[in-house]
């Protein structure tokens, strides 16, 4: 009976379930992390930093550049007997913003450029460009002739956010305004890099886009340099002698682009004759680039602007040139500062996402996933570590 009784107990045909203890789950549930954790480390830098490496919507920067000991035509003397040139101190300050249409895929920036001058030397005196001098019309208020302003454009063009090229198609924009008071002018066939370059920028020959003379020509990798302490690429662009008088889409290029005036008025010949000079301009652009948000952090911009006349006038000097503007710009320091500060900026997420929080999420991914394998299976625990457990778990006897 009692054998019986045994046999039928119910603790012995049901033996009763198994629980998860803590410990038991501690080893599936650090695989899972570190598998999650690696997971991360190669989703990081594909997914979310390729995010970073695009023209930001929210760019908006402005540059300073200053030319000392420059040479401008004064306008005033178009109303005297004779051409005038006078020395200046100029200051070129640029603003490029982003505006519509942007998207994910595209930018518009607007970029202001004008040069102002700052003062001007006449007759071996330093004098405000705003003072009165011969030529000015007083009774036109409106049209003064000593502005300050020696010219300005505004030029709106569509980017692709990774190339940093010109993206025209499905409503994209590419139109330079030289006059306010004149329709802006269209530019359907715009190629190369004018404002900034992509990011992760290859140092190799590219094109570059020059608004003045709105001709595209090759930007040629020049070496290294150094900025504010950082080491940067420098990039040359050339852009050869252009007659900005040009008809162009049916629009003149600018304001006084020719200038008709007597041969006396030019310093040469009699007051009959009436003869036409066109402006003609040609520049040069020495960059700095940081590769790796490519941002211009240095410029160096030679500009010499003249007018010139046909070849085979009768009675006109061979060679003869009536300087315009004529002046080498290069960035102060507080807009190398603030632009090498930019770079960082742009930089600083790619670095953090891109290379150190990868790096940590693998490392504690690794080992995670080998202290879940670990405690799964204790057979991988050294012999002297796996005696020492099993000495802990005799029923708390000692040896």
């Amino acid at each position: 009976m009692r054998t019986l009784a045994t046999m039928s107990s119910p603790s012995s045909s049901h033996p009763e379930p198994h629980r998860w203890s803590t410990a038991d789950l501690a080893g599936p549930t650090l695989i899972f992390v570190g598998a999650f954790l690696l997971a991360v480390t190669i989703a990081l830098p594909t997914l979310l930093v390729g995010g970073f490496r695009t023209i930001p919507l929210s760019t908006d920067f402005t540059t300073v550049a200053t030319a000392d000991d420059a040479t401008i035509f004064d306008r005033c003397s178009l109303e005297t007997r004779s051409a005038r040139t006078v020395g200046a101190d100029l200051v070129r300050q640029q603003r490029v913003v982003a505006v519509q249409p942007s998207d994910e895929h595209r930018v518009t920036l607007q970029a202001g450029t004008s040069i102002q001058a700052e003062k001007l030397r006449i007759d071996d005196r330093e004098v405000d460009p705003g003072d009165p001098r011969p030529g000015v019309d007083a009774d036109d208020p409106a049209q003064p002739c000593n502005e300050a302003t020696v010219n300005a454009i505004k030029d709106r063009v569509t980017l692709d956010r990774k190339n940093a090229l010109p993206r025209l198609a499905a409503r994209g924009a590419s139109e330079i305004q030289y006059d306010s008071g004149q329709a802006a002018v269209l530019v359907p066939d715009r190629r190369g890099v004018t404002y900034l370059l992509p990011f992760d920028t290859a140092t190799a020959d590219r094109e570059f886009f020059d608004p003045i003379t709105r001709t595209t020509v090759p930007l040629v990798y020049d070496g290294d340099t150094e900025v504010q302490g950082r080491d940067v690429a420098r990039f040359r662009a050339e852009v050869p002698d252009t007659d900005l008088a040009r008809e162009a889409l049916g629009r003149p290029v600018g304001t006084n682009v020719s200038i008709t005036r007597p041969a006396s008025w030019f310093g040469f010949g009699d007051s009959s004759r009436p003869l036409t000079a066109s402006l003609h301009h040609r520049s040069s652009w020495d960059l700095a680039v940081d590769t790796r948000t490519g941002t211009i952090v240095d410029a160096t911009i030679t500009v010499d602007e003249a007018y010139r006349f046909p070849d085979g006038i009768p009675g006109v000097p061979a060679g003869f040139e009536l300087p315009h503007l004529r002046a080498t710009f290069g960035y102060d320091d507080d807009t190398q500062a603030r632009m090498t500060d930019l770079a960082d900026d742009l930089a600083s997420p790619i670095l953090i996402w891109g290379r150190l929080v990868p790096i940590g999420t693998g490392v504690l991914g690794v080992v995670a996933l080998l202290a879940g394998l670990i405690l799964t299976n204790p057979a991988w625990l050294p012999a002297r570590f796996r005696r020492r457990s099993g000495a802990e778990t005799v029923g708390g006897q000692p040896e």
